[in-house]
């Protein structure tokens, strides 16, 4: 694994309000609530592989990405 001093921090902003089970097939992002009826995960992202597997799991679960950002720290 790569150093997180390495990784870039993504949030991505989830239609509804994810289940634990569900937060859970997450294990690297951070899950919060946030109104209306939306969740919040994020975390640190090493590359861009681990991006798309991340995405594909959003469409595997069939939840739907409203937002996806890059947060600068």
């Amino acid at each position: 694994m790569r150093d997180p001093e390495m990784s870039t921090r993504y949030a991505f902003l989830v239609q509804g309000d994810l289940s634990d089970r569900v937060v859970a097939a997450f294990p690297e992002l951070q899950a919060s609530p946030t109104p209306p009826n939306c969740t919040t995960l994020d975390g640190p992202i090493q590359d861009n592989t681990q991006l798309r597997g991340i995405l594909a799991r959003f469409d595997d679960l069939g939840l739907t990405v409203v937002e996806m950002r890059r947060i600068d720290t």
